[in-house]
Order: structure tokens, then sequence, then C-alpha cells
């Protein structure tokens, strides 16, 4: 068999079918319901952690400026984090499943626009007012502690930091991307397979 004819038979039984739009549609969906899922359990998280933070102030009622200003900072840091994201993903609590490919499509595609704003510019911020705030907040607690105690604490702090956004930061925003290009490539087929039916 000649290479021409063996590219041709290969070619013959690749599959040709494409994917049916409402199973890209229901695709669609299932993604914006984990995204939106993901988006809640964020919210819950960051509320759960601020309050704890309040909590632990008002009951070791801190002496230094220093620790004061560090939970200020953290706390704001949480909050600004949070309410951009939710005022930049609102989008995903309307529920609508009479939506269309083509409007899905412009959906996804403003979502990951903002997506690349929230992983570029606010979680960037939100790392360093975080970080800012855990080191003033340290401050007072590593003052009583022996030297070696607060170089190790400090270490310890700044090293699972720096796990966060070198390895964890990058993989997450790696995987939504990769997500979200699937599906944005996904809405496109189906809706170039409709307006070639029409």
């Amino acid at each position: 068999m000649s290479s021409d004819n063996h590219f041709k038979s290969l070619w013959n039984q690749q599959s040709t079918e494409i994917p049916d739009s409402k199973i890209v549609l229901q695709k669609a969906m299932q993604l914006k319901k984990k995204t939106r899922n993901k988006l809640i359990a964020m919210n819950l998280m960051l509320f759960a952690t601020s309050v704890f933070i309040i909590a632990i102030i008002i009951y070791f009622d801190p002496q230094m400026i220093t620790t004061k200003l560090g939970v200020v900072l953290t706390i704001i840091a949480m909050a600004v984090f949070v309410t951009v994201t939710n005022v930049m993903n609102k989008s995903l609590f309307k529920s609508n499943t009479a939506y269309s490919a083509k409007e899905y499509l412009a959906q996804f595609i403003r979502l990951q626009q903002k997506q690349e704003f929230l992983h570029k510019t606010m979680l960037t911020l939100y790392f360093i007012l975080l970080t800012l705030g855990i080191s003033l907040y340290m401050i007072e607690y590593a003052m009583r502690m022996p030297i070696w105690g607060a170089l190790l604490t400090y270490g310890i702090t700044f090293a699972w930091i720096a796990l966060n956004w070198f390895y964890f930061r990058p993989r997450t925003i790696k995987k939504q991307q990769a997500k979200m290009k699937e599906m944005i490539a996904m809405l496109e087929n189906a809706n170039r397979n409709f307006n070639e039916e029409n």
C-alpha cells in the first residue's frame, strides 16, 4: 500500500461526528455552574477566615499598632478580592437555560477576559496585601520569641506564601484557562455548525 493510500484510509477512518449542540450547551451550563459553586465556596471560606481573624484580635487584644494594621490589611485584601471577583462574575448567577450557543459563546469570552484580569491584577494585589498584612501582624508575636523561633516562624510563613504564589496559583490558573478555552472552542464549533445548517 502506498503512503498516499495509507493516509487516505487513515483519514476515512476518522470520526466525522460533530458534537451535538445540545451536549455542548449542557457542558457549558455545567462549567458555568461549577465555576459559580467555586466562587460561592471561595466567598464562604474568605468570610469565615475574616471572622476568625477578627475573633483572634478580640480575644488576644494586641498592643502594637502593627498587629492591628496587619489585621486591617489582611481583611482589606480579602474584602477587595471577593468584592471585585463577585462583581466581575455576576453573570454566573443569572440562570437562563434558553441560551443559544452564540449567547453562551459571548458569555464565556467575556468571562475569560474577566478571569485574565482577576488572575493578573487582582490576585497580585491580593497576595501583596495579604503578605504585608501577615508580616505586620506577626511582628508583635515574633518579638516575644527567641530569634531562632521568629526566623523559623517567618521562614515557614513566607515559604507557604511562595508555594502558593509559584506553584498552586499558576496550576490553578492554567487549569481554569484550559477549561475555558476548551469550552469556547466547543461553542465556536457548535455556533459555526448551526450557521452552516441555516
